[in-house]
This record gives C-alpha cells, structure tokens and sequence, in this order.
C-alpha cells in the first residue's frame, strides 16, 4: 500500500499532511444548488461530498438534501466548512477528530515548517504546601529553530509575565495565553523564572521554521546498563525518519542496551514515520511479520469512490483489503527485547499505533498516564487552498487489537515533571524508567509514592486549565501521499 498515515490526537485542530494537488472538477456539481457558487458553498458541499465517499462510518450520513452542507455558517470560509464537519461528527459520538485546515498547516504536517514562537506551555505547580494557589505555566518543550529556541528558552522554565501581565491560573491569564499563542498577536515580551529563581526577559516573535521531532537523546547509565533516552515530539514526515534514523545509528556506536522512548507530548502525525520507528525498535523476530492492518469503509474497499477518483493523485489508488497489510522490515541492528514509553493524555494516534504495533513482539512498558485514545486517522483531501481531513481509517494490529479509545493504561502512574528538563534522571517518568531497568521492577519507597500521588492529583485538577490551550493544537494520524 503505497500510503504514508499521520496520527495526532485532538479535536479541534489548527496547528501541526496533505496530497499536495487541488482538485480540479467541481465537487458541488454533484449536489443542488445555483451557479456559480461562492468558494465557501464549494468547500461546504466539498466537505459533505468527499466524507459521503471516504468518512469511515459514511453509512451514517444522510443524502446531500437532508444533510443540507450549504445551511452551516460562520464567520469565515474555513468557519463554514468547520460548521460542516462538525455536524457530521455529530452523527457519530466516536468522532473527536475530522477537521478542516488550511493547505500550509496541513503540509506542515509532513515537512515540520510552522510559523509561531515556537515553544509550548501547561499549568503546573511543584509547591506541595500551596500547590493549587501556586499554579505556573511551565515551558513543555522548545523547538530548535524557532525564535524561543534562539533566544535560548528552556523546558523547566515558567511564564511569570506577558507585556507585564503577571500570568497566573485565573481566566484571564488564560485569554491572554491563547490570545498570545493563537490569536492575531505576531510579537509578545515573556519574562521566564528558571529553576533557580532567576529570571530571563525575551522579547519573541512568530517567524518561520522547521521543528525538529527529536527533541532530546542521551545515553545513560542505569546500573549495569546502558540506556538510550530520546524524546521525539511529533511525527513528521521524511524529515523525522532522517533524525530517527541517526539517533538510532548513534545508539547502536554507544552500545545501548535499553531504550526509553518519550512521546508524553507527541499527538501523532504520519503513519510512515510511525513505520519507520517501529522498524528500528522492533526485535530481529518480527522481520516480515504483520505489524499492522488498514481498515477503510466498504465504498473504499470495493473501488466506489467516483468523486475522489476524479483527482489525478487518486485515480489509480487501491483501498482493497489485499493492499492494507503493513508488514515488519526491521532496520538498524539493536535487537530489543523490551521498550520504555513514557506517555501522557496529550501522547495520541500514530503514538497510540507505535505503542499497539509492538506489543505483541516484545515487552513494553508505559509509564505516566493514560493515552488520548485515537485509533483512527485521516488522509487529507485538498480543495482550493484548504484541506479536508474526514477520519478514513482505523488500524489493527497483528493480534487484532483496534478500538483503544479509552487510551492506553500506564504500568506505572507516574507525573510530568515539567520543573526538571530532559535528560534529568530525577524527573519522575524518566526517573521511574531507569528504577526499572536497574531493579526489574517499578517498587518505590513509600514517600516517593505519596508525592508522585499528590502531585498526579494537582495535575489532574489543572489538566481543564491546560485543555483550553491545547485544544487548538494539532491531533492526530494521518496518510502521506
């Protein structure tokens, strides 16, 4: 199957793959209506059009007339076609996910290239005396080349002002970070705390960039063992399966002989990379074994996809249960028998996949907390300068596991230490991994446990506060074409 999926997790989507050509017939033909038509009818009609062909649960959705796409509005053209398919996700509760962006962000999703300052935040607080009454927005992560990444911004850190706003967990402070982050606001002076007290002023800008996936890799020492530590992001397309791939070679020159992965912030992205990382942590054994299945509607499956076809990049594709099998073609030379993830609620799709794809070939490990729960994806269909992206697919791996919805449990409850950067052996995920690989088991002293248990009560009381930025960021997994 000549296909690349994206997986990320969240429902309303405008950040971080697309089929690169613009469809070149005129979808609402196919429905009622006068001519000519504005763009924003063309693109609600298109959205209606293609999901009625491509929608995994299309059986769900009316004819043209009942569904009526041309009836949802909004303040924009890609409003109105978010208006269109947040009603079909309406039709079906299992829908969290299809969404409507534009073509740049959705070819962002392949090459890395996004345009924002280039670091990300959540409510956090370490002060186990005051801990709701002493709430901060910490630093998550911070892309390399991003304009926070020069200036030198670090995990760890936290957002003490904005233009001199002091940022704290109130509403407001709220509004005032999405209004930084996503709204209009193309330049904002941030004054950080850093672990030590001191502060750090930066004024920053939105510029253009390509994010790097990996974001840390480090060899540790963990009792008699060498362990490889990496924490990789996003799944990006071809530019991700280059960083893997010389990780995984710098790995293997340093003798690694266990492996944490870190995706507690990954929401998925392409299914190819998802590939090419499980076939370099895979064990020798698996070599041409199933790792897992696409499944797509009965229309896709039988070759009745009229309208689609009618693009040229879709003419000659093949959604026939014959081409859905992706098989193990192990690459690199560890051979594991074990994998470490470290996973959050935020760690999704292709994440999701990666986790469910090697389960039934070698022991793996969670640890955190539960995942998003996103076992579907998407493959983006371009109109005009917009892309549709209708959930089209589910997987299933090779013991026949698919509807995770619910996520994916931990082995070991553990909290995100955002106050400590990456590679510090006493942040408590990681922390938690190298006690296992030293121990053989995740037994702790019981003062450890009560303060990994209150602080994992803190941070599910500030997980809504969190939810409100996140829900503007990228979810999900997805096709490369």
């Amino acid at each position: 199957m000549n296909k690349i999926i994206l997986a990320i997790s969240l429902a309303v989507i405008v950040f971080t793959s697309a089929c690169k050509k613009e469809i070149t017939t005129n979808p609402a033909a196919i429905g009622n209506g006068p001519s000519p038509l504005s763009e924003a009818d063309l693109l609600k009609d298109s959205v209606y059009l293609y999901s009625k062909e491509i929608y995994l649960w299309q059986d769900v959705l009316p004819s043209y007339d009942a569904f009526d796409p041309r009836q949802y509005t909004g303040s924009d053209v890609i409003g109105s076609a978010t208006g269109v398919m947040n009603a079909i996700r309406r039709l079906q509760p299992l829908d969290r996910f299809s969404f409507v962006t534009t073509k740049e962000t959705s070819e962002g999703l392949q090459t890395g290239a996004d345009v924002n300052f280039g670091f990300f935040v959540k409510a956090a607080s370490i002060d186990k005396a005051d801990p709701v009454d002493s709430v901060r927005w910490f630093v998550t992560y911070v892309y390399d080349k991003s304009a926070a990444g020069a200036a030198g911004v670090t995990r760890g850190w936290y957002i003490n002002k904005i233009n001199n706003t002091s940022i704290t967990y109130s509403q407001s402070s709220i509004n005032l970070l999405n209004d930084v982050f996503f709204g209009s606001t193309n330049s904002a002076a941030f004054e950080f705390v850093k672990p030590g007290g001191s502060t750090a002023t930066s004024t920053l800008s939105k510029t253009s960039f390509i994010s790097n996936s990996v974001l840390h890799e480090s060899v540790i020492n963990a009792g008699s063992k060498k362990v490889g530590y990496l924490v990789f992001n996003q799944f990006f397309g071809a530019p991700s399966r280059t960083e893997l791939s010389n990780v995984f070679s710098n790995f293997k020159s340093k003798g690694i002989n266990e492996l944490v992965v870190d995706l507690r912030y990954n929401p998925g992205g392409s299914t190819e990379t998802q590939d090419a990382l499980a076939n370099l942590i895979a064990p020798a054994s698996a070599a041409n074994k199933v790792m897992y299945k696409y499944v797509f509607n009965s229309l896709l499956q039988k070759g009745i996809f009229p309208l689609l076809k009618r693009k040229s990049d879709f003419a000659n594709e093949s959604f026939s249960e014959a081409n859905n099998t992706q098989n193990f073609g192990k690459t690199g030379t560890l051979n594991l028998s074990r994998v470490f993830f470290i996973v959050t609620g935020s760690s999704a799709s292709a994440s999701e996949l990666l986790i469910n794809n090697l389960k039934p070939y070698m022991d793996v490990k969670l640890i955190g907390d539960t995942t998003y729960g996103k076992p579907v994806g998407f493959f983006p269909v371009n109109v005009f300068n917009y892309a549709i992206y209708p959930i089209s697919f589910k997987t299933v791996n090779s013991a026949g596991n698919a509807d995770y919805y619910s996520g994916f449990a931990p082995d070991k409850i553990s909290p995100d230490g955002v106050n400590k950067n990456w590679g510090d052996v006493t942040e408590p995920s990681l922390s938690s991994a190298l006690s296992y690989i030293s121990m053989g088991s995740f037994r702790s002293a019981a003062r450890e446990t009560s303060m990994y248990a209150q602080q994992m009560k803190v941070q599910k009381q500030l997980e809504p506060l969190t939810n409100q930025l996140q829900q503007n960021k990228f979810s999900g997994m997805f096709l490369e074409k």
